[in-house]
């Protein structure tokens, strides 16, 4: 099990990092305007943010062959199927839904930082 779960956490590391990557490129393309960028990561990580919740929400109904989990574990490692259904599904759920709070934490702190520069005409 701390196998599985360590592999649903690194599969749910590269996904965010990867997603996070992005919205701040686009944060610093825009850095010459602080509102415009601040605005663009705020929506960013919201997307993100939302599509880390999707994927935890739909991780237990994936099929097991299909998951990086399953594919990271050696074939000695790998439980009876319908076991690692049951192991990997709780695994995803759980790094998904773990990085899409902080993600989620991170965009309403992007959107109280945009709405106080906003307010303050900065």
């Amino acid at each position: 099990m701390d196998r599985i779960r360590e592999l649903s956490f690194a599969w749910a590391a590269r996904e965010t990092g990867l997603a996070v990557l992005a919205v701040i490129g686009v944060m610093f393309t825009l850095a010459d305007s602080p509102l415009m960028a601040l605005k663009a990561g705020a929506i960013g990580f919201t997307l993100v943010a939302a599509v880390l919740m999707v994927r935890a929400d739909r991780a237990p109904t994936r099929e097991v062959e299909c998951t990086e989990v399953w594919n990271g574990l050696k074939r000695d490692e790998r439980p009876p199927r319908q076991v690692a259904r049951q192991l990997i599904g709780k695994a995803n759920r759980e790094a998904a839904s773990t990085f899409g709070w902080y993600t989620a934490g991170t965009a309403v702190a992007l959107w109280i930082t945009e709405i106080g520069v906003a307010v303050s005409g900065l």
